[in-house]
């Protein structure tokens, strides 16, 4: 991995990024608010709350597999009517981005949305990060098939052969509201429940007192919160009395 580099304003991101991105879908991104944070799931955040589970341990594969099976299993039972259908991918992608646990980690094919994310609490003195990782091809094995979609979840945490998979759910899905998902052109990254530091192929730290200033330049180009969550949901969550108004 690279040394983190820092940058001041979008036009030294795009350059930095212009710098490594070869080819189409030759890089992963994903911004976190919080450089101090390790890329892993939401599903090994929620267990590490309780002091018995730990990543290191050798029985921990088969704890975080038990966990998705058992929200898949909870979900379906107690809301047939939305995910009797879906498979159990499908439903993990549901799940995600509904604000579920899941073993699933939210990474982009857009820079400029992983720097979004990465400007997110602007109102303390924590630095952001924009993690990028390199597709590779022998590391990780893209999702392409319907039959490897409609698998088993054991087939993707496999206890005995971990390894990464990607997904990025199709535009016609008639199962998984796909709107938010395409608007951030996510995919998500899954297998193991962390990332390792190997695979990190770059770090660009965002400094806290720069990210008000970037999320202005981002907006605009078109990348800000009406248009990367312009669902129902979205509409929801940003117009909550926490939620700052702007009237122009």
């Amino acid at each position: 991995m690279n040394l983190p580099i820092e940058i001041a304003d979008l036009e030294d991101y795009i350059g930095y990024i212009g710098n490594i991105a070869t080819e189409e879908k030759s890089h992963l991104y994903r911004g976190q608010e919080d450089a101090e944070w390790q890329v892993t799931s939401s599903a090994l955040r929620r267990l590490e709350l309780e002091e018995e589970y730990n990543a290191s341990d050798d029985e921990f594969p088969y704890v975080y597999l038990e966990y998705l099976l058992k929200i898949i299993y909870e979900v379906k039972l107690n809301y047939p009517s939305t995910y009797r259908n879906l498979f159990p991918l499908e439903c993990l992608a549901h799940l995600q981005h509904n604000g579920v646990a899941t073993g699933l980690i939210d990474f982009t094919f857009n820079p400029l949305v992983a720097l979004w994310f990465a400007c997110a609490d602007q109102n303390t003195d924590t630095n952001g990060k924009v993690i990028v990782l390199k597709n590779d091809r022998e590391v990780i094995e893209e999702i392409g098939t319907p039959e490897k979609l409609e698998s088993d979840l054991e087939t993707f945490f496999d206890v005995d052969e971990a390894k990464w998979h990607l997904w990025s759910p199709a535009l016609d899905s008639q199962f998984v509201d796909t709107q938010r998902i395409t608007r951030q052109h996510s995919v998500f990254l899954f297998g193991l429940p962390e990332v390792a530091s190997e695979m990190v192929t770059g770090e660009i730290v965002i400094p806290y007192d720069h990210k008000k200033q970037l999320r202005a330049e981002l907006a605009r180009i078109g990348i800000s919160e009406q248009t990367l969550f312009a669902d129902l949901i979205g509409f929801f969550d940003r117009n909550t009395a926490q939620h700052p108004y702007a009237l122009f």
